[in-house]
């Protein structure tokens, strides 16, 4: 296998400690499993040689970062982290977008969407108890 992985074309740069590259694992390890493309790893926030190969693909910076993804049949690039599907078409030389972020975590965007109505909730509160303040009292 190992010698399969120094000859394929499909090519991964990455830095170590890179949040979305360890995100991209699991996906690079799916693809491998189901389609039998190896996917080869290149380190590049330690490795000056793999720096230069990835700034020779990544032609004018159009990505700028890691992780990135190069088909060298297709000549075909992902920049950043990506969906399993997005991630698959390019391993499989289909197309596929270049710039694809997965989806947030849709936990953590309904309490982001919560906590906005409970934001404006309290901030209508507080206006609404400012104004009953600052009124006059009305004599009969």
């Amino acid at each position: 296998m190992e010698r399969v992985k120094k000859q394929s074309h499909l090519l991964e740069f990455y830095g170590i400690e890179c949040d979305h590259c360890v995100d991209m694992e699991p996906l690079m390890d799916q693809i491998e499993k189901d389609s039998g493309l190896p996917i080869r790893r290149f380190e590049v926030w330690y490795n000056d040689e793999n720096l230069r190969l990835l700034q020779k693909l990544d032609k004018g910076g159009s990505c700028g970062g890691v992780p990135f993804f190069y088909n060298k049949k297709t000549r075909s690039w992902i920049c950043g982290a990506t969906t399993y599907p997005n991630l698959k078409a390019w391993a499989l030389g289909k197309p596929h977008e270049r710039f694809l972020p997965p989806p947030r975590d849709e936990t953590e965007y309904i309490q982001g969407v919560r906590g906005w109505f409970e934001r404006l909730r309290e901030e209508g509160l507080k206006r609404m108890q400012q104004r009953t303040e600052t009124q006059l009292p009305i004599n009969n």
